[in-house]
Protein backbone atom coordinates (compact mmCIF):
# COMPACT_ATOMS: atom_id res chain seq x y z
CA UNK A 1 0.00 0.00 0.00
CA UNK A 2 0.99 3.42 -0.97
CA UNK A 3 2.60 5.58 1.64
CA UNK A 4 1.94 8.99 2.08
CA UNK A 5 4.61 11.49 0.68
CA UNK A 6 6.75 8.34 -0.83
CA UNK A 7 9.13 9.73 -3.40
CA UNK A 8 10.98 8.07 -6.06
CA UNK A 9 13.44 9.18 -8.24
CA UNK A 10 13.58 9.58 -11.77
CA UNK A 11 16.69 9.62 -13.58
CA UNK A 12 14.77 9.96 -16.46
CA UNK A 13 16.15 13.58 -18.46
CA UNK A 14 13.51 16.58 -17.99
CA UNK A 15 12.92 18.83 -20.60
CA UNK A 16 13.70 23.08 -20.69
CA UNK A 17 9.55 23.12 -20.92
CA UNK A 18 9.06 20.19 -18.18
CA UNK A 19 11.63 22.04 -15.75
CA UNK A 20 9.43 25.19 -16.41
CA UNK A 21 6.40 23.76 -15.40
CA UNK A 22 8.02 22.26 -12.22
CA UNK A 23 8.53 26.35 -11.08
CA UNK A 24 6.49 28.35 -8.50
CA UNK A 25 4.18 29.90 -11.21
CA UNK A 26 2.58 26.52 -11.97
CA UNK A 27 2.22 24.95 -8.73
CA UNK A 28 0.69 27.29 -6.12
CA UNK A 29 1.69 30.97 -6.66
CA UNK A 30 -0.98 33.38 -7.26
CA UNK A 31 0.95 35.50 -9.25
CA UNK A 32 -0.03 38.09 -7.08
CA UNK A 33 3.34 40.05 -7.73
CA UNK A 34 2.40 40.28 -11.29
CA UNK A 35 0.88 43.08 -13.46
CA UNK A 36 -3.19 41.80 -14.64
CA UNK A 37 -2.64 41.93 -18.61
CA UNK A 38 -4.85 38.93 -19.06
CA UNK A 39 -8.10 40.15 -21.67
CA UNK A 40 -10.91 38.81 -19.38
CA UNK A 41 -9.58 41.59 -16.56
CA UNK A 42 -8.36 38.33 -14.24
CA UNK A 43 -7.33 35.35 -15.50
CA UNK A 44 -8.53 31.64 -14.81
CA UNK A 45 -8.67 30.13 -11.35
CA UNK A 46 -7.61 26.30 -10.93
CA UNK A 47 -7.11 24.02 -8.56
CA UNK A 48 -5.62 26.52 -5.82
CA UNK A 49 -3.60 28.08 -8.68
CA UNK A 50 -4.74 31.96 -11.10
CA UNK A 51 -3.19 31.24 -14.53
CA UNK A 52 -3.02 35.25 -16.38
CA UNK A 53 -4.15 34.29 -19.70
CA UNK A 54 -1.32 35.99 -21.76
CA UNK A 55 1.20 35.31 -19.65
CA UNK A 56 0.21 31.48 -18.20
CA UNK A 57 -1.60 30.05 -21.35
CA UNK A 58 1.01 27.29 -22.08
CA UNK A 59 1.49 26.54 -18.12
CA UNK A 60 -2.31 25.97 -17.96
CA UNK A 61 -2.02 23.76 -20.82
CA UNK A 62 -0.04 21.80 -19.54
CA UNK A 63 -0.86 21.51 -16.24
CA UNK A 64 -4.37 20.37 -17.60
CA UNK A 65 -2.92 17.58 -20.02
CA UNK A 66 -1.50 15.82 -16.70
CA UNK A 67 -4.67 15.64 -14.75
CA UNK A 68 -6.10 12.08 -14.57
CA UNK A 69 -8.90 11.55 -16.82
CA UNK A 70 -11.52 8.83 -16.33
CA UNK A 71 -14.11 8.21 -19.63
CA UNK A 72 -17.08 5.55 -20.11
CA UNK A 73 -15.31 2.04 -20.69
CA UNK A 74 -16.61 -0.96 -22.83
CA UNK A 75 -16.22 -4.77 -23.01
CA UNK A 76 -15.22 -4.87 -19.24
CA UNK A 77 -16.03 -7.67 -17.00
CA UNK A 78 -20.53 -8.54 -17.09
CA UNK A 79 -21.72 -6.75 -14.10
CA UNK A 80 -23.67 -9.65 -13.16
CA UNK A 81 -27.20 -10.17 -13.37
CA UNK A 82 -27.62 -7.11 -15.16
CA UNK A 83 -25.47 -8.50 -18.29
CA UNK A 84 -24.00 -4.93 -18.35
CA UNK A 85 -20.57 -5.24 -19.98
CA UNK A 86 -20.43 -1.05 -20.47
CA UNK A 87 -20.92 1.75 -18.46
CA UNK A 88 -21.69 4.31 -21.87
CA UNK A 89 -25.28 6.36 -21.89
CA UNK A 90 -25.22 6.03 -17.86
CA UNK A 91 -21.80 6.42 -15.84
CA UNK A 92 -20.97 9.58 -16.78
CA UNK A 93 -21.41 10.99 -13.21
CA UNK A 94 -19.54 8.21 -11.67
CA UNK A 95 -16.83 9.00 -14.14
CA UNK A 96 -16.61 12.03 -12.93
CA UNK A 97 -16.46 11.17 -9.32
CA UNK A 98 -13.35 8.59 -10.18
CA UNK A 99 -11.30 12.09 -11.57
CA UNK A 100 -12.36 14.00 -8.53
CA UNK A 101 -10.90 11.35 -6.11
CA UNK A 102 -7.91 10.27 -8.33
CA UNK A 103 -7.44 14.03 -7.73
CA UNK A 104 -7.74 14.16 -4.31
CA UNK A 105 -5.58 10.87 -4.04
CA UNK A 106 -2.88 12.69 -6.20
CA UNK A 107 -2.72 15.91 -4.08
CA UNK A 108 -2.63 13.24 -0.37
CA UNK A 109 -0.04 11.07 -1.55
CA UNK A 110 1.93 13.38 -4.03
CA UNK A 111 1.02 16.71 -3.31
CA UNK A 112 0.01 19.54 -5.46
CA UNK A 113 3.57 20.15 -7.48
CA UNK A 114 3.33 16.46 -8.66
CA UNK A 115 3.03 15.42 -11.91
CA UNK A 116 2.88 12.04 -13.85
CA UNK A 117 5.95 11.27 -15.55
CA UNK A 118 6.01 11.62 -19.35
CA UNK A 119 7.70 9.03 -20.75
CA UNK A 120 5.39 5.46 -20.83
CA UNK A 121 7.73 3.15 -19.44
CA UNK A 122 8.54 6.02 -16.31
CA UNK A 123 4.71 6.23 -15.84
CA UNK A 124 4.42 2.34 -15.75
CA UNK A 125 6.94 2.38 -12.77
CA UNK A 126 6.28 5.15 -11.09
CA UNK A 127 4.55 3.94 -7.41
CA UNK A 128 1.43 6.18 -7.29
CA UNK A 129 0.55 6.50 -10.81
CA UNK A 130 0.77 2.32 -11.41
CA UNK A 131 -1.62 2.32 -8.19
CA UNK A 132 -4.25 4.97 -9.23
CA UNK A 133 -4.68 3.00 -12.84
CA UNK A 134 -4.75 -0.45 -10.83
CA UNK A 135 -7.54 1.34 -8.68
CA UNK A 136 -9.53 2.68 -11.39
CA UNK A 137 -9.01 -0.41 -13.48
CA UNK A 138 -12.73 -1.55 -14.70
CA UNK A 139 -11.60 -5.10 -14.26
CA UNK A 140 -12.77 -7.87 -11.47
CA UNK A 141 -10.11 -7.97 -9.87
CA UNK A 142 -10.04 -7.31 -5.59
CA UNK A 143 -7.05 -4.47 -6.11
CA UNK A 144 -9.60 -2.29 -8.57
CA UNK A 145 -10.82 -0.50 -5.50
CA UNK A 146 -12.94 2.10 -7.53
CA UNK A 147 -13.59 0.51 -10.61
CA UNK A 148 -17.49 0.98 -11.78
CA UNK A 149 -18.42 -2.40 -10.76
CA UNK A 150 -17.41 -0.97 -6.89
CA UNK A 151 -19.26 1.96 -7.81
CA UNK A 152 -22.05 0.50 -8.58
CA UNK A 153 -21.80 -2.08 -5.92
CA UNK A 154 -21.71 1.17 -3.67
CA UNK A 155 -24.95 2.10 -5.14
CA UNK A 156 -27.43 -0.52 -4.33
CA UNK A 157 -27.49 0.82 -0.96
CA UNK A 158 -28.65 4.25 -1.74
CA UNK A 159 -31.29 2.57 -4.03
CA UNK A 160 -29.55 2.84 -7.16
CA UNK A 161 -29.55 -0.27 -10.13
CA UNK A 162 -26.62 -0.25 -12.17
CA UNK A 163 -27.70 1.54 -15.49
CA UNK A 164 -29.16 4.26 -13.55
CA UNK A 165 -27.69 7.69 -13.65
CA UNK A 166 -26.17 9.23 -10.61
CA UNK A 167 -26.32 13.03 -9.16
CA UNK A 168 -24.00 14.48 -7.56
CA UNK A 169 -25.06 13.99 -4.14
CA UNK A 170 -25.20 10.09 -4.46
CA UNK A 171 -22.06 10.16 -6.16
CA UNK A 172 -20.51 11.88 -3.07
CA UNK A 173 -22.11 9.26 -1.02
CA UNK A 174 -20.66 6.70 -3.00
CA UNK A 175 -16.75 7.90 -3.21
CA UNK A 176 -17.53 7.85 0.95
CA UNK A 177 -18.62 4.70 0.97
CA UNK A 178 -15.35 3.01 -1.06
CA UNK A 179 -13.17 5.36 0.38
CA UNK A 180 -14.28 4.01 3.60
CA UNK A 181 -13.22 0.42 2.89
CA UNK A 182 -10.29 1.45 0.63
CA UNK A 183 -8.46 3.37 3.07
CA UNK A 184 -9.21 3.35 6.75
CA UNK A 185 -7.59 0.61 7.47
CA UNK A 186 -4.76 2.81 7.24
CA UNK A 187 -5.96 6.11 8.95
CA UNK A 188 -4.89 8.01 6.39
CA UNK A 189 -7.81 9.64 4.66
CA UNK A 190 -11.29 10.72 5.47
CA UNK A 191 -14.38 11.32 3.46
CA UNK A 192 -16.97 13.53 4.98
CA UNK A 193 -20.17 14.64 3.05
CA UNK A 194 -21.81 17.34 4.37
CA UNK A 195 -25.57 17.07 4.99
CA UNK A 196 -28.52 19.55 3.28
CA UNK A 197 -25.74 22.06 2.13
CA UNK A 198 -24.57 22.61 6.24
CA UNK A 199 -21.41 21.71 7.28
CA UNK A 200 -21.16 20.66 11.44
CA UNK A 201 -18.02 20.65 12.38
CA UNK A 202 -18.52 18.74 15.85
CA UNK A 203 -19.86 15.61 13.99
CA UNK A 204 -16.77 16.40 11.16
CA UNK A 205 -14.13 16.64 14.33
CA UNK A 206 -15.38 12.99 15.68
CA UNK A 207 -14.90 11.57 12.34
CA UNK A 208 -11.16 12.59 12.63
CA UNK A 209 -9.43 10.69 15.13
CA UNK A 210 -9.78 8.63 18.17
CA UNK A 211 -8.51 11.76 20.70
CA UNK A 212 -11.32 13.85 19.46
CA UNK A 213 -13.87 12.93 21.59
CA UNK A 214 -11.65 12.34 25.10
CA UNK A 215 -13.12 12.47 28.77
CA UNK A 216 -13.33 15.88 28.86
CA UNK A 217 -15.51 16.64 25.76
CA UNK A 218 -17.72 13.53 26.37
CA UNK A 219 -21.44 13.21 27.73
CA UNK A 220 -22.26 11.33 31.15
CA UNK A 221 -25.66 11.33 30.42
CA UNK A 222 -27.77 12.60 27.36
CA UNK A 223 -28.86 15.72 29.08
CA UNK A 224 -25.43 16.93 30.58
CA UNK A 225 -25.10 20.49 29.26
CA UNK A 226 -21.29 21.09 27.84
CA UNK A 227 -19.07 24.42 28.19
CA UNK A 228 -20.39 26.26 24.72
CA UNK A 229 -17.01 27.56 24.88
CA UNK A 230 -14.78 24.95 24.91
CA UNK A 231 -12.34 24.44 22.08
CA UNK A 232 -12.45 21.69 19.79
CA UNK A 233 -9.67 19.88 19.60
CA UNK A 234 -6.87 20.44 17.17
CA UNK A 235 -4.94 17.13 16.06
CA UNK A 236 -6.01 15.00 13.48
CA UNK A 237 -5.20 11.48 12.71
CA UNK A 238 -6.49 11.56 8.84
CA UNK A 239 -6.57 14.20 6.28
CA UNK A 240 -10.12 14.84 4.96
CA UNK A 241 -11.66 14.69 2.06
CA UNK A 242 -14.50 16.98 2.28
CA UNK A 243 -17.90 16.95 -0.41
CA UNK A 244 -20.22 19.88 0.24
CA UNK A 245 -23.33 19.02 -2.34
CA UNK A 246 -25.28 22.01 -2.96
CA UNK A 247 -28.46 23.65 -5.18
CA UNK A 248 -27.62 26.31 -6.52
CA UNK A 249 -30.98 27.88 -7.86
CA UNK A 250 -34.23 25.62 -8.45
CA UNK A 251 -34.92 24.90 -11.88
CA UNK A 252 -32.05 26.22 -13.39
CA UNK A 253 -28.35 27.53 -11.93
CA UNK A 254 -29.01 31.23 -10.21
CA UNK A 255 -25.74 32.43 -12.24
CA UNK A 256 -26.45 36.14 -11.49
CA UNK A 257 -25.79 35.71 -7.65
CA UNK A 258 -24.10 32.32 -7.78
CA UNK A 259 -21.59 32.36 -10.80
CA UNK A 260 -18.25 34.54 -9.45
CA UNK A 261 -18.53 33.08 -6.33
CA UNK A 262 -18.59 29.46 -7.75
CA UNK A 263 -15.27 30.82 -9.74
CA UNK A 264 -13.58 31.90 -6.68
CA UNK A 265 -13.98 28.18 -4.79
CA UNK A 266 -11.35 27.05 -7.55
CA UNK A 267 -8.64 29.83 -6.07
CA UNK A 268 -8.50 28.30 -2.70
CA UNK A 269 -5.64 26.14 -2.18
CA UNK A 270 -8.06 23.31 -0.74
CA UNK A 271 -9.75 22.86 -4.18
CA UNK A 272 -10.92 19.68 -5.98
CA UNK A 273 -12.95 20.87 -8.62
CA UNK A 274 -16.82 19.87 -8.21
CA UNK A 275 -18.59 17.14 -9.49
CA UNK A 276 -21.89 18.96 -12.03
CA UNK A 277 -22.40 19.35 -15.51
CA UNK A 278 -25.98 20.37 -17.55
CA UNK A 279 -28.89 17.47 -17.21
CA UNK A 280 -28.02 13.89 -17.84
CA UNK A 281 -24.19 14.74 -18.94
CA UNK A 282 -21.53 14.94 -15.82
CA UNK A 283 -18.36 16.54 -16.22
CA UNK A 284 -15.64 16.89 -13.62
CA UNK A 285 -15.31 20.80 -13.28
CA UNK A 286 -11.58 22.05 -11.90
CA UNK A 287 -11.46 25.82 -12.86
CA UNK A 288 -13.17 28.52 -14.27
CA UNK A 289 -12.44 32.02 -15.39
CA UNK A 290 -12.49 34.84 -12.42
CA UNK A 291 -15.17 36.57 -13.56
CA UNK A 292 -17.46 33.68 -13.11
CA UNK A 293 -18.50 33.50 -16.66
CA UNK A 294 -17.28 30.15 -18.06
CA UNK A 295 -16.11 26.60 -16.80
CA UNK A 296 -13.42 23.96 -17.27
CA UNK A 297 -14.10 20.31 -17.15
CA UNK A 298 -13.12 17.05 -18.46
CA UNK A 299 -15.96 15.26 -20.04
CA UNK A 300 -16.18 11.64 -19.89
CA UNK A 301 -18.54 10.85 -22.82
CA UNK A 302 -15.70 9.18 -24.40
CA UNK A 303 -16.58 5.55 -24.98
CA UNK A 304 -13.01 3.51 -24.68
CA UNK A 305 -11.70 -0.12 -24.03
CA UNK A 306 -11.77 -1.35 -20.46
CA UNK A 307 -7.77 -2.38 -19.47
CA UNK A 308 -7.38 -6.27 -19.45
CA UNK A 309 -5.96 -8.11 -16.23
CA UNK A 310 -2.16 -8.99 -16.41
CA UNK A 311 -1.21 -12.02 -18.65
CA UNK A 312 1.49 -12.93 -16.33
CA UNK A 313 1.44 -13.98 -12.52
CA UNK A 314 4.67 -12.29 -12.39
CA UNK A 315 3.38 -9.00 -12.33
CA UNK A 316 1.33 -9.82 -9.03
CA UNK A 317 2.09 -5.75 -8.21
CA UNK A 318 0.29 -4.52 -11.41
CA UNK A 319 -2.76 -6.76 -11.28
CA UNK A 320 -3.60 -4.72 -14.28
CA UNK A 321 -2.06 -4.39 -17.67
CA UNK A 322 -0.39 -1.04 -18.11
CA UNK A 323 -0.64 -1.05 -21.37
CA UNK A 324 1.03 2.02 -23.95
CA UNK A 325 -2.78 2.32 -24.89
CA UNK A 326 -4.10 2.24 -21.21
CA UNK A 327 -1.32 4.67 -19.79
CA UNK A 328 -2.56 7.38 -22.72
CA UNK A 329 -6.09 6.68 -22.58
CA UNK A 330 -6.10 9.03 -18.98
CA UNK A 331 -4.97 12.31 -20.21
CA UNK A 332 -6.60 14.31 -22.45
CA UNK A 333 -5.49 17.57 -23.81
CA UNK A 334 -8.79 19.01 -24.97
CA UNK A 335 -11.21 20.08 -21.77
CA UNK A 336 -14.40 20.66 -21.80
CA UNK A 337 -15.62 24.37 -21.56
CA UNK A 338 -18.92 25.04 -20.61
CA UNK A 339 -20.99 28.46 -20.68
CA UNK A 340 -21.84 28.92 -16.48
CA UNK A 341 -25.34 29.49 -17.69
CA UNK A 342 -25.74 25.86 -19.20
CA UNK A 343 -24.84 24.64 -15.74
CA UNK A 344 -27.29 22.02 -13.97
CA UNK A 345 -28.38 23.37 -9.91
CA UNK A 346 -27.24 20.66 -8.36
CA UNK A 347 -23.19 19.83 -7.61
CA UNK A 348 -21.22 18.95 -5.30
CA UNK A 349 -17.97 21.06 -4.27
CA UNK A 350 -14.64 19.23 -2.99
CA UNK A 351 -11.97 19.80 -0.66
CA UNK A 352 -8.90 18.50 0.53
CA UNK A 353 -7.51 19.46 3.99
CA UNK A 354 -4.12 18.12 4.96
CA UNK A 355 -4.80 18.76 8.85
CA UNK A 356 -7.02 20.64 10.99
CA UNK A 357 -5.09 23.98 10.53
CA UNK A 358 -5.67 23.16 7.03
CA UNK A 359 -9.34 22.80 7.40
CA UNK A 360 -9.49 26.10 10.14
CA UNK A 361 -8.10 27.60 6.86
CA UNK A 362 -10.71 26.39 4.30
CA UNK A 363 -13.34 27.41 6.68
CA UNK A 364 -11.90 31.20 7.17
CA UNK A 365 -11.26 31.32 3.30
CA UNK A 366 -14.86 30.47 2.62
CA UNK A 367 -16.38 32.74 5.27
CA UNK A 368 -14.67 35.64 3.40
CA UNK A 369 -15.25 34.60 0.24
CA UNK A 370 -18.85 34.77 1.40
CA UNK A 371 -18.37 38.23 2.89
CA UNK A 372 -16.73 39.65 0.50
CA UNK A 373 -19.16 38.53 -2.72
CA UNK A 374 -22.06 39.15 -0.51
CA UNK A 375 -21.93 42.77 -0.71
CA UNK A 376 -21.69 42.18 -4.39
CA UNK A 377 -25.11 40.48 -4.24
CA UNK A 378 -23.40 37.33 -4.97
CA UNK A 379 -23.62 34.94 -1.69
CA UNK A 380 -22.52 31.67 -1.61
Amino acid sequence: FLEKDEEEEDDEEVSDVEECCLDGRSVGSDNSDRPDRSLDGGGVYMLGRRYIDMDDFLLKRQYESSLFWFTYRKDFAEMAPYGITSDAGWGCMLRAAQMLLSHALRRHYRGPAWRPPLPLKARRAEAFASALLTWMADAAHPSCAYSIHRMVAAGLPLKMLPGEWYGPTTAAHVIAALTSGHLDHSKQLTTHVASHGALCKHALHSLMGPDVLTSEHSLSHPLQITNAQSPPPTRWNTALLLILPLRLGLSSFDHKNYSTTLAHTFSLPQSLGFLGGSPRHALWFYAAKADGSTLYGLDPHTVQAAPSLSPSLSHHHHPIHLSDDYLRSVHTTKPAVMDVTKLDPSLALAFYCQDHADFTNLCTSLQNLNDSCTKQNKPI
